[in-house]
């Protein structure tokens, strides 16, 4: 199956240079990287292009909108879109970098009727202001190493490294949910009209999808051992997240299926 990548991003050209070079990193390359941009400026654009042009491994798009406030939900449905070759999505953001085997292990745990929710693990401020200013390939690293740094405090936390690669049972849990891992059929995403762009302002659109797809019959499972590293930065904007609630309450009491305002609505814009 082909594999596309949705790496969200906002301003941040450091940090998704970092994000681009782990996910070209791969053992398994069979993948296709879209950059999912809620409207950065140009330096964003100029370091994609520069990767490009220098004989990046991978193909890398640049799916791009103009800034308008925060509108996560509606430039991941641009990207959804444009995967038209792909048949499984995984979709992170511009500050998590993947260890080697993430494509080759979420090829391997996908399957029909579930979607996957994979872990993190954070990265220290000091140790994030020492990456950006010095980069390196983290990403490849051996796993003592990651482990010597999780000693140091330069990494949160040490168990996930020490897990085998393995999922879950099936449930229909959203406690938990990491909007920055997960994946999914791409045909699923359509029957649901992908994300709901109702919501604006951080928070619970990654609920919203994961509550629609169970009420449509599909199940979640958690990717265990091969968790993303996950640079600092200051907490979001939560103002819209009272509302937001309030939004992802009636999904759930109505049991929605498919997005109000999503993918189905971007030929009329």
């Amino acid at each position: 199956m082909q594999i596309g990548v949705i790496i969200s991003t906002y301003n941040k050209p450091k940090e998704l240079e970092l994000v681009l070079q782990g996910w070209a990193n791969q053992h398994d390359k069979n993948c296709i990287i879209y950059v999912a941009d809620d409207g950065s400026s140009h330096e964003t654009a100029a370091m994609i292009e520069r990767l490009i042009k220098s004989n990046y491994p991978l193909p890398l798009h640049h799916v791009w909108q103009k800034d308008d406030g925060f509108r996560l939900s509606r430039i991941r449905n641009l990207a959804i879109a444009a995967a038209t070759s792909c048949d499984y999505l995984i979709i992170t953001d511009g500050d998590c970098i993947p260890l080697p085997d993430m494509i080759a292990a979420h090829r391997h745990h996908a399957s029909r009727g579930h979607f996957l929710n994979g872990g993190r693990l954070l990265l220290s401020e000091p140790f994030t202001h020492q990456l950006l200013s010095h980069p390196w390939e983290l990403a490849k690293e051996s796993t003592v190493t990651l482990l010597k740094r999780c000693m140091r405090g330069e990494i949160n936390r040490m168990f996930p490294l020490l897990l085998p690669i393995m999922t879950t049972k099936p449930n229909q849990k959203l406690v938990g949910l990491r909007g920055c891992h997960l994946s999914f059929w791409r045909d699923d995403l359509i029957k649901t009209n992908g994300f709901d762009e109702i919501y604006h302002g951080w928070g619970r659109e990654d609920s919203d999808i994961a509550a629609r797809l169970f009420h449509s019959g599909v199940l979640r499972k958690d990717l265990k051992g091969i968790p993303l590293l996950h640079i600092w930065h200051y907490e979001a904007n939560r103002s819209s997240l009272h509302h937001n609630d309030a939004l992802l309450s009636e999904c759930l009491k109505e049991k929605r299926q498919k997005a109000r305002i999503g993918i189905d609505a971007l030929t009329h814009v």
